[in-house]
């Protein structure tokens, strides 16, 4: 980037990430359309960062905002310039660079970037992030309509499920309508994959389970996620809202007399109806962990039983969406998967 459009910018930053402020940006966009320098406009979003702040606390959150804008900077060095948004979203705006090919390759390397996103200390965190792209004067020459059509591209890369980006074209976008929303739309896919890549955290067996149960608690907000052996509870990730704080072995086999024998699934949104179908002693022992719905998932590969991915809530009923459960039942199946190929049950990790 020519280093002589930065006299164009205002010096003020952001004072967490270091990167220009919110007014620097819009100013610097203003004074590029005003003199009619092309350029594109990125709006940056990061994917289901609320559950970081509610799971971690916003020490963490800012921690998380900083790695963020760190890796935009990296990645957009000497193409463009970050500015932080608010919260964890960014502005990135790229002079002279408008052509749909070029824009393309730079936020393309910039997922690339991405893919290395780490937490030090806090593993089972994983964020990806949605960028919907304008351009100028492709799109326009005034700045609210550009930041509209932003927007609408961002929109877009949301409805389409996060961790993508979207560069505006007229003909696809221009009808799109931006809705606001408080709960955060999680991809199938997205979170499928990010089941798999927790199992390269760690050349570990025992390190990459317990990534991916802390993973559950802090994205599902689930208030424990466990794995049962054959006598035991062997790991166990405790929501850090959850009321309750204690969790403890359930016998196997009153799971085994509730499994559906196609799933190798069992779930309850309220223990209170197991009651009509005698299952006393299961509903005394979730009560006393305070646990008001419960499920589990068989850990089995090739007919060897291993043991069950348990998932419990406390203090209120859960409804257990089928989404959830798909991404619980994923994970059992593919730690069923690694025990089976190193040659091991639970009880030797």
């Amino acid at each position: 980037m020519d280093t002589g459009l930065l006299s164009l910018i205002n010096d003020k930053f952001d004072s967490l990430t270091g990167v220009y402020e919110r007014s620097a940006m819009e100013d610097f966009a203003k004074n590029l359309l005003s003199k009619g320098i092309p350029f594109s406009m990125l709006l940056v979003d990061g994917d289901n960062f609320k559950n970081v702040n509610d799971g971690y606390g916003h020490k963490v959150g800012d921690l998380v905002i900083t790695i963020i804008a760190d890796k935009l900077k990296k990645s957009f060095d000497g193409k463009g310039v970050v500015g932080r948004f608010g919260g964890d979203e960014f502005y990135v705006i790229m002079p002279h660079i408008v052509e749909y090919d070029e824009v393309w390759q730079a936020c393309h390397d910039t997922f690339v970037e991405f893919e290395t996103f780490s937490v030090p200390d806090y593993p089972a965190i994983a964020i990806t992030i949605t960028i919907g792209v304008t351009r100028s004067p492709e799109d326009g020459t005034d700045f609210d309509v550009l930041f509209e059509k932003a927007d609408k591209a961002l929109y877009r890369g949301k409805q389409k499920g996060r961790s993508c980006f979207i560069i505006y074209l007229d003909a696809k976008h221009r009808n799109i309508k931006v809705l606001s929303s408080d709960s955060p739309v999680s991809n199938s896919m997205q979170m499928h994959n990010t089941i798999f890549s927790m199992f390269t955290k760690s050349k570990n067996l025992r390190e990459s389970i317990s990534y991916l149960l802390q993973f559950f608690t802090t994205t599902l907000m689930i208030d424990h996620v466990g794995i049962q052996g054959k006598s035991d509870l062997l790991f166990s990730e405790v929501y850090s809202l959850s009321k309750g704080k204690s969790f403890s072995y359930i016998d196997n086999a009153l799971i085994s007399l509730n499994l559906n024998n196609t799933t190798s699934i069992f779930y309850c949104n309220d223990i209170r109806h197991l009651a009509s179908v005698h299952q006393d002693t299961l509903i005394k022992k979730c009560t006393e962990q305070l646990v008001d719905s419960t499920f589990f998932a068989e850990i089995s590969y090739d007919g060897q039983f291993y043991g069950f991915l348990r998932a419990d809530s406390t203090s209120v009923f859960r409804i257990w969406q089928n989404s959830d459960m798909d991404l619980l039942l994923t994970a059992a199946k593919v730690i069923g998967m690694a025990l089976h190929y190193e040659g091991k049950t639970l009880e030797d990790l």
